[in-house]
């Protein structure tokens, strides 16, 4: 479902990128619109899952295991669990989380960059693979552009898993991963 209401401005995002003469959102939208149809909005739709739900599926399973592995190693240690531990622990796993949900998204956002890139470009999305895996860089292609998208979805997913675990715990609900 999220994807459904991300596509059509993640093609709006990519076509302004790619054409930077365009002058802002509602001239590039209003001309997609004019020369490609309503379907030029969701045409990264198959590309925009490969990679919401790998980042999504990635960010959720591996915070969540992250931060568990962590408390039960330090318990385990003989550590107390205190209030800076309950703010190190879950920046440490959200950072760690970031990472991994940016490569397993990656891919995907090289099909759905490639896919909007260019106007009117009919390619399905087997055809941007094939292209990608059969160009000079192959499997490497897919990763292009990799520093840049870990930096930006580090900072991103790091706030938003750590805001999420102080909210849990201020609405009395245990802090992510931790069993006491």
């Amino acid at each position: 479902a999220a994807s459904l209401v991300l596509e059509p401005m993640e093609a709006l995002r990519i076509r302004m990128v790619a054409n930077p003469s365009k002058k802002g959102w509602l001239s590039t939208g209003y001309d997609m619109l004019q020369t490609e149809g309503v379907s030029s909005y969701f045409k990264g739709l198959v590309p925009m899952l490969c990679k919401q739900v790998p980042y999504t599926v990635t960010k959720n399973v591996s915070f969540d295991y992250i931060t568990k592995y962590a408390y039960k190693t330090l318990v385990g240690r003989g550590s107390v669990i205190g209030p800076s531990t309950k703010l190190v622990v879950p920046f440490c796993s959200a950072a760690v989380t970031s990472i991994l949900s940016s490569l397993a998204s990656q891919p995907g956002d090289v099909l759905l960059s490639l896919m909007h890139a260019r106007n009117c470009d009919q390619r399905r999305t087997v055809d941007i693979i094939d292209e990608v895996w059969h160009s000079e860089r192959g499997i490497r292609g897919f990763f292009a552009g990799t520093k840049t998208r870990i930096f930006h979805v580090g900072v991103t997913v790091t706030v938003q898993l750590l805001i999420y675990d102080l909210v849990k715990r201020i609405c009395g609900i245990a802090a992510t991963g931790f069993d006491s």
